[in-house]
């Protein structure tokens, strides 16, 4: 049994890294669009793209930028581009690594795009300083990690604020519990990457939510993002006393603990963020996810919204991988028409293009209170917000994800000198 048992996970392991070697191939094959040297066109709007593609986390930032680049052909051939203008995209991939991610920043900033896209917590915790200095562009992430959405500034999630996700979760918990059978409150173990992405949700705010809504967090694992063998690491949580796990786990991770979670017969329930909500890891056929949680502000795919509705009509004329299929994808396009909405909204206002400026832009976003980008996810900005404050939590039932509440407002775990307006 132990030889079996080795056989499968280093069966399981190579199947991981084919996967992430035919990510960098992918990768190498799209087109870059923007050369060094180029010279800038004038009758274009330029869009920058830069993240993670064939690095750690590849797997999930490459296919958004396929879903970035698809919206892209659509607006430019069915829309006429944005705003008049035909739309070029110049990327970067800074591979999770920050001296990369600073080189490649200046790099793409020579091309002066106004509407940036980004990922990764660490490398864009060190890009803020930069956007806040330069204040040459707009930046729609990703990554709403402390220290990158917020202090309050240029940059803009496209998710709910990590540590915010985390308080919705423990209030939809404390809803759903039994505490009169249980005669005691849930007990949740956080489980999460040891990377700057695993613990931003691990703010002293969010810690000090739970402990003061009664809910004791009973331990802090921290697991790598391809794990072989989960049993260990939920025996652990399950000794602990834990009820519920949270984490911020990417799909990729998530399957061998739901597995081993059900093989081993250890009764945990899991909860993950914004971008474990993905169909891609169901559509493979895992069982085990029924039940599985996630907290999210984007339409589910089978959801009958215009965007969505689009989006699978573009993807059924198409050849794209299952994994090229998911969230992410699904995200690229609600990051392309974020930047449709508040380009032709910004020059409705001020005029011509020439006003076109971050500081103009940034103006429309801050009027955002609560805005729907074509029933692909939603919004909340303000003076002081920069993320997505409405969500809902959602779980798998039947093989899909499906709401079990209505859209709600997550509590504000940000620290309240992080929320000052940026400007007069």
């Amino acid at each position: 049994m132990k030889g079996l048992k080795d056989c499968l996970i280093r069966s399981r392991y190579w199947k991981i890294m084919f996967w992430l070697a035919l990510t960098v191939w992918f990768v190498s094959c799209l087109d870059r669009s923007a050369s060094f040297g180029e010279t800038v066109d004038d009758q274009q709007f330029r869009v920058a793209f830069l993240g993670d593609l064939s690095g750690p986390v590849g797997f999930w930032n490459a296919p958004r930028l396929v879903g970035i680049q698809d919206a892209i052909e659509y607006m430019n051939g069915k829309l006429g581009g944005i705003g008049g203008r035909k739309v070029k995209l110049d990327w970067r991939d800074h591979q999770s690594n920050v001296a990369m991610a600073e080189r490649y920043y200046k790099e793409l900033r020579a091309y002066g795009d106004l509407i940036w896209h980004t990922c990764g917590t660490g490398e864009q915790q060190m890009l803020k300083l930069f956007y806040e200095q330069d204040r040459s562009q707009i930046i729609f992430t990703c990554s709403t990690s402390p220290g990158v959405m917020y202090p309050t500034g240029h940059v803009f999630g496209t998710a709910p604020y990590y540590p915010d996700q985390f308080g919705a979760f423990i209030d939809w918990l404390l809803e759903i519990w039994d505490e009169k059978a249980m005669q005691r409150k849930p007990r949740v173990a956080l489980m999460t990457y040891e990377s700057g992405y695993g613990k931003a949700c691990i703010s002293d705010e969010a810690l000090e939510y739970a402990r003061k809504r009664g809910v004791q967090i009973v331990d802090t694992i921290f697991i790598p993002f391809v794990t072989t063998d989960a049993v260990g690491l939920l025996h652990r949580a399950k000794d602990a006393g834990a009820d519920w796990l949270f984490g911020q786990w990417l799909w990729q991770t998530v399957p061998p603990y739901l597995k081993a979670n059900k093989e081993h017969s250890l009764g945990l329930k899991f909860c993950v963020n914004s971008f474990g909500v993905d169909q891609v890891m169901i559509s493979s056929g895992l069982e085990a996810a029924e039940g599985l949680t996630g907290v999210t502000s984007w339409y589910l795919p089978h959801e009958n919204t215009p965007g969505v509705n689009l989006v699978k009509e573009v993807l059924a004329e198409r050849s794209r991988r299952d994994e090229d299929r998911g969230a992410s994808y699904f995200l690229g396009w609600m990051n392309m028409w974020q930047t449709k909405m508040v380009v032709e909204e910004t020059l409705s206002r001020v005029g011509t293009w020439d006003k076109l400026t971050p500081e103009e832009i940034m103006l429309t976003l801050e009027n955002w209170h609560d805005v729907d980008v074509y029933g692909l996810g939603r919004v909340n900005y303000s003076r002081s917000e920069r993320g997505a404050r409405i969500m809902r939590i959602v779980q798998v039932k039947d093989g899909k994800w499906v709401p079990v509440t209505d859209w709600r407002k997550a509590p504000d775990l940000t620290p309240p000198e992080w929320n000052k307006p940026c400007h007069p």
